[in-house]
């Protein structure tokens, strides 16, 4: 392979906004940037071509003005932290020009970094700039560049995506410019234009290994499969769950449920499928043996699919992976947590087999061969280069702390756990603290060895990595690609990839390179429409050997032909249009002859307060509690053009004025909140905080299948009927932004004055409730309320006091004294009832 241009005489790259001799001349990197200079590009680049300097290219052309800035969006922290520190280390420019912007920085002073002219380049997650765009604290104002990092990832609810969708509503500026990157689009020309229409791309530069300008840059690196078999003790494990399996499957296909008892024909996903056609026909029943019948068959799927996962983890992970999912079932069933089906499938004989089958396998210390062409291969590097770096991914974390326990007792491998921030059950995850740690202490050389989940595939930038191994085979495309990616950047590398004969695995394996080999023959036939389109546009770009050639960049119009959501003809849009005004009219009518509705406020003090300026650009305000950014209503109700105020709020989700605060629900959520006892302190706490409290449940109670109908009604009933609280049912989370609105905009619209809330929390002890009531007088702090029940002792001789004792008191004057007093002796009126002196 030709490295002349990696190792000799390399010529850089001379910009007075680079530092000198830092950014090596790459050809392809140049046409590609020359893309990117004139449309918002996608970058397609394998792993280690240097994706973050055709990034960096980009931004210094951005930075004509000083006024301009550039945003760039990752991910992960690590790889956030990665970005940063390329730009620091190349940018001829104070480091403090690019900030790292965490949520560890409270918003207040996020916003003061966002309007400092100093910063000419922010690095994100895009979870911060989401949330700061909903809250009205980030705006696009000077931003002429965002990088989207990961770019496969901007589909869905994913944050990219509300970004890019602000970034393309704000006011135009002169040569903004979009930048999205991956080395992974999709398998499929779909993903890759949703991942470009998502993002507003109107052009693709496409590199694979194999095309000639970037082949001089590729490093060597050898795959190589490692077939294993697994023993007999383990295979015995493997037929009893087989047995238990066709037992379960043979009563479903008796059932018309699936149209196979073939353990070999019949797929997890084709048992997912069958509990999603199942429960659209429990929802449709009538007849309780009908029902009866379904649910039993619901029972046997949740069971098939258990034993279907079990039998992976000893096919793939082993002896101790087993052992654990089962250990924490047997707990789920003697802590009364799991369903009716886990407690039958685990109380069964069959399955008191299995375990007692595990506990002497792993008493005798037979583990998965894996185990043992795992240790061989690390042993094998470390003895030829002691000094490498070996990244170990797999699947599961208890696999992953278990590898590391075992690999350690080994000389010369210092192997380190590295997993995801997210809690697995009562294991928590890693910090983002700890995981930049680990990966400082990786490339130091504490540690050699890494044994990692998935969320190393992404955002580990270690030139130093030697030898990649796959513990386990994933039927991922992209991951796998993502995987491999993490050797052959600087030198050539290794991986290895160990996959067990006769299982699952093997079918992963050739997913896997099917899948792999048609994205890149996608690409391919993308990258040839590019040039087509190019051509017939008669838009003139440099091809990639530096001539002059006719290749567009705008893909817009095939975008358009590809969509799947073709317009409609004008009769069906003109009959739309017509009904849309009817339908505007009767609510404008219907809001007319409401406007004489009760709007009485509730007097409560102030800590969350009304933004003045919501009365001078009409729009609706709604506090959000910051739970709830994970549901996509809030990005939603920003583009709506709600004020959005996200707080931790203690009571609610959803607060729209003094009187009006919403719980919101999905349909699982409701069904987990009622098992474990939290809906109804939610809404006790709902119902004492506010006059008019809403239940919101999003979704269809209908397919609510592990509670009994008789049951979800008695539940609704009593939250109508005992508690009080209105019930408001919506169909998704569009349905449900919907009606927040609606109900802000009809509760705001006559409000003299901006709303406040004080969030009641009523003191279980009696005299931290006495000081509670007479805290609540305007101007009576708690520490004013304990002098003055200290000196009266009770409220009947506080309220009798003349305003002259009163005055006694420390820190209560004049005024203090004479509003207490009128306290105690104002008469109060009821609604509409109006006092005759006033």
């Amino acid at each position: 392979m030709p490295q002349s241009n990696l190792t000799h005489n390399p010529e850089f790259i001379n910009h007075p906004l680079l530092k000198k001799d830092t950014v090596i001349k790459r050809q392809y990197q140049q046409i590609i940037f020359a893309t990117c200079a004139r449309s918002n590009c996608l970058v397609v680049l394998p792993t280690g071509l240097g994706k973050t300097i055709i990034a960096l290219l980009l931004a210094v052309h951005q930075w004509k003005d000083s006024n301009l800035k550039v945003v760039f969006l990752a991910p992960t922290r690590p790889l956030v932290e990665q970005h940063q520190q390329s730009f620091q280390n190349l940018i001829n420019m104070d480091p403090d020009c690019f900030v790292l912007i965490t949520g560890s920085i409270t918003p207040e002073k996020r916003e003061k970094i966002y309007q400092d002219p100093h910063v000419r380049a922010m690095f994100m997650t895009p979870q911060i700039v989401q949330n700061d765009l909903i809250t009205g604290r980030f705006s696009f104002k000077n931003i002429s560049l965002i990088i989207f990092d990961e770019a496969h990832r901007a589909v869905g609810d994913y944050a990219y995506t509300f970004i890019a969708k602000k970034y393309h509503q704000a006011p135009e500026q002169d040569s903004r410019k979009i930048l999205a990157m991956t080395a992974s689009p999709g398998k499929n020309k779909e993903k890759i234009i949703e991942v470009m229409q998502n993002l507003y791309l109107d052009a693709v530069e496409i590199r694979t290994e194999s095309d000639p300008d970037v082949r001089p840059y590729i490093q060597e690196v050898q795959t190589k499969w490692i077939e294993v078999e697994l023993p007999e003790e383990l295979q015995d494990i493997l037929i009893n769950l087989d047995q238990l399996l066709k037992s379960i499957l043979t009563e479903l296909k008796k059932n018309g449920i699936i149209d196979t008892k073939n353990i070999k024909k019949i797929t997890r996903k084709d048992l997912l499928n069958a509990v999603n056609e199942l429960d659209g026909l429990i929802s449709l029943q009538k007849t309780q043996s009908d029902l009866s019948r379904l649910l039993y068959c619901k029972k046997l799927l949740a069971n098939a699919i258990r034993i279907s996962h079990m039998k992976e983890l000893i096919e793939a992970q082993g002896i101790v992976a087993l052992a654990q999912f089962i250990q924490k079932n047997f707990q789920k069933v003697q802590d009364r947590k799991g369903g009716v089906s886990l407690r039958e499938l685990f109380s069964s004989p069959q399955m008191q087999k299995i375990s007692q089958q595990i506990q002497n396998l792993q008493q005798q210390k037979i583990f998965h061969p894996k185990l043992g062409v795992l240790l061989s291969l690390l042993q094998q590097q470390f003895i030829h280069n002691p000094e490498s770096r070996v990244l170990v991914f797999c699947q599961f974390r208890d696999t992953v702390k278990f590898l590391v326990d075992h690999i350690n007792q080994e000389h010369d491998i210092r192997a380190m756990t590295f997993v995801g921030q997210q809690r697995k059950g009562n294991e928590k995850g890693m910090s983002q603290k700890e995981q930049l740690q680990i990966l400082q202490d990786f490339k130091s050389g504490r540690y050699n060895t890494l044994i990692a989940t998935s969320v190393a595939e992404e955002g580990l930038d270690i030139s130093e990595c030697d030898m990649v191994v796959f513990f386990d085979v994933i039927p991922s495309e992209i991951r796998s690609i993502q995987r491999r990616g993490r050797t052959g950047r600087n030198a050539a590398g290794k991986v290895f990839i160990l996959k067990t004969k006769g299982t699952r695995e093997e079918s992963y394996f050739w997913a896997e390179k099917h899948r792999e080999k048609e994205m890149k023959r996608v690409l391919r036939e993308l990258q040839k429409d590019v040039n087509l389109r190019g051509k017939s546009n008669n838009s003139h770009l440099t091809d990639r050997k530096g001539n002059s050639s006719s290749k567009s960049s705008n893909l817009l119009k095939y975008m358009q032909e590809f969509s799947q959501n073709a317009p409609k003809n004008a009769d069906q849009a003109r009959k739309q249009s017509q009904n849309q005004k009817k339908m505007q009219n009767n609510i404008k009518n219907l809001e007319q002859q409401s406007a004489k509705d009760d709007n009485s406020e509730i007097t409560l003090e102030n800590a969350a307060p009304f933004p003045s300026e919501m009365n001078l650009d009409g729009n609706p305000y709604v506090m959000v509690d910051t739970r709830e950014t994970a549901s996509p209503i809030t990005r939603i109700l920003s583009e709506m053009n709600v004020k959005v105020d996200l707080q931790t709020l203690p009571t609610g989700d959803y607060i729209v004025s003094q009187r009006c605060g919403i719980e919101r629900k999905s349909i699982q959520d409701f069904v987990d909140s009622v098992k474990d006892g939290r809906l109804f302190n939610e809404l006790i706490r709902l119902r004492s905080q506010f006059n008019h409290p809403i239940l919101l449940l999003e979704g269809d109670i209908h397919r609510i299948l592990t509670l009994t109908r008789a049951s979800v009604l008695g539940i609704l009933t009593t939250i109508i009927l005992k508690f009080q609280i209105f019930l408001i049912q919506t169909r998704d989370s569009h349905n449900s932004a919907e009606f927040i609105k609606a109900l802000a905009v009809k509760e705001q619209k006559t409000l003299k004055k901006p709303f406040s809330i004080r969030f009641k929390k009523v003191p279980e002890q009696i005299d931290k409730q006495l000081e509670h009531i007479i805290a609540g007088i305007p101007g009576i702090n708690l520490a004013r309320a304990q002098d003055l029940l200290r000196e009266f002792r009770n409220l009947r001789a506080i309220f009798n006091a003349s305003p002259q004792d009163l005055q006694k008191i420390h820190q209560i004057g004049p005024v203090l004294a004479e509003k207490i007093h009128r306290f105690a002796t104002i008469d109060y009126f009821f609604k509409e009832e109006k006092p005759d002196s006033e």
